[in-house]
């Protein structure tokens, strides 16, 4: 692995998990009568692969977008069935594209060969 070429991608995958968590918290003050134990049990489950991100071991970057799924489910059902968070849920759902792509960047570039 170069660690100057994974450097770029770990900050972004960094930032993008940030962002993603910080949309998740924010999630119940935005939107009138949500259910804040949903959104935040989302969040918890976002924090299990930090460590490995500060480490930047390869199984963490393996197994990290498994912890994308829990948000990605309450971003859809909410864009679907609830019309008052529609925008919330989309920027979830486009800060989970963007963790995702990020995450399999950091993994491609951190797998690549010298």
């Amino acid at each position: 692995m170069n660690p100057a070429a994974a450097a770029p991608a770990r900050r972004a995958t960094l930032a993008a998990w940030a962002l993603l968590g910080l949309a998740l918290l924010a999630w119940p003050f935005v939107v009138p009568r949500a259910a804040a134990v949903v959104p935040h049990t989302a969040f918890a489950l976002l924090l299990l692969p930090l460590r490995g991100f500060w480490r930047g071991t390869i199984r963490t970057l393996r197994w990290a977008p498994l912890t994308l799924v829990p948000a990605l489910l309450i971003a859809l059902t909410e864009a679907i069935a609830n019309p008052p968070a529609r925008r919330p849920a989309g920027l979830v759902l486009a800060l989970l594209l963007v963790a995702l792509t990020a995450d399999l960047a950091w993994l491609r570039v951190a797998t690549r060969r010298a």
